[in-house]
């Protein structure tokens, strides 16, 4: 972690639950911003800051900024570039992938449907390969293989040490959530966003407002804004420091959390004229975990446990069969009069699995 830092400005003045509230180091609108170089090679007064401010942002936001990551700017840039060529390539060149179902490990087709939550159309390109426990890869563009490879790794071992991180800032041992999700067999997906320009005066956008199935996501751009998250109840358009990943908080860490860190609600937005891609590297427990809120969180919880027990395999599931719909899938597992069952949900044509 000895990439340089990029120029930030520190906002210790921003009022606790302002707009613009951030622990520590923060970039435009407040948004946090941790050295994963001072997180992990610090010395111990530094990681322990670094740590508070960690569980900060994953409270405060449940979205922050990454610096001093280690993911080479370079396979960034080779990564979109792969990319590129894979949305180029000949319709029947990728036809098997586009016939793909919601269960296949690679999928690629374009996802245009209407929300009702944002009251519009929303519209993008995507790829979905899953990368962990077992790789998968499209067969062309052929270089597109070696790069998802090291760009899987690199990102899944910086996921990783977010995880024991955060762990650590909820008062748990540094390896607790690992152990309870098991996080050496975690599930990884890589997903490669394309946002064609659109300058119609109509609502048309990328995604409508949901949050991540999975625990953390990693995310970066091409240059061209448009990711949103909600924050004291604004829509806020992250723009991302020089040589920085966003990091999102998904639904397993609220469920472990026992609802301490929420998952993020975000959105995408198109550009009038330009396009606008993304590439994702999103991080869960093991398919076979059963994720429930860590014991030590819920027993000095006054509310108790908020949510029980449920496969992530079976959660997945669930909100890939749901209509998407902000934070709903969190239903099924939170402890309330009424709780859904699997079963329960019809089949939608919804794109539900998506991520920005």
């Amino acid at each position: 972690h000895k990439m340089p830092t990029p120029s930030h400005r520190h906002c210790p003045n921003h009022p606790k639950g302002g707009h613009g509230d951030c622990a520590g180091a923060c970039g435009g609108d407040g948004i946090p911003v941790i050295d994963l170089g001072v997180l992990l090679n610090g010395n111990a007064e530094q990681r322990s800051q670094a740590t508070r401010e960690l569980g900060q942002a994953c409270e405060d936001w449940g979205f922050f900024m990454v610096i001093n990551h280690g993911v080479p700017e370079a396979l960034q840039e080779e990564v979109m570039e792969a990319c590129k060529e894979l949305y180029s390539l000949p319709r029947d060149e990728k036809a098997d992938y586009i016939a793909a179902g919601p269960k296949d490990p690679i999928r690629i087709g374009t996802g245009l449907f209407y929300s009702d939550v944002d009251d519009a159309i929303c519209r993008r390109d995507y790829m979905k390969m899953i990368a962990h426990p077992e790789f998968h890869c499209p067969a062309k563009p052929a270089k597109l293989r070696d790069i998802a490879v090291e760009y899987s790794a690199r990102t899944r071992q910086l996921l990783l040490e977010l995880a024991k991180a955060i762990s650590e800032s909820l008062g748990l041992d540094r390896g607790r959530i690992s152990e309870v999700l098991n996080l050496e067999s975690c599930f990884q997906i890589l997903v490669g966003n394309n946002y064609p320009p659109y300058a119609g005066s109509d609502g048309v956008m990328g995604i409508s407002a949901h949050s991540d199935h999975g625990l953390l996501t990693l995310l970066f751009q091409n240059g061209v804004d448009g990711l949103q998250v909600m924050h004291n109840g604004q829509w806020v358009t992250a723009k991302p420091l020089p040589g920085s990943l966003f990091i999102l908080t998904g639904d397993q860490l609220e469920i472990v959390s026992n609802g301490r860190y929420k998952a993020v609600l975000h959105r995408a937005l198109v550009h009038g004229g330009q396009t606008r891609m993304s590439f994702v590297s999103l991080v869960g427990p093991c398919l076979d975990a059963v994720v429930e809120p860590v014991l030590e969180l819920a027993q000095n919880d006054p509310q108790g446990m908020k949510f029980r027990g449920i496969r992530y395999r079976d959660y997945m599931e669930h909100q890939q069969s749901s209509k998407m719909n902000t934070k709903a899938a969190l239903d099924i597992v939170r402890v309330q009069g009424d709780i859904l069952t699997c079963e329960s949900t019809p089949n939608s044509s919804t794109e539900a699995d998506s991520s920005d």
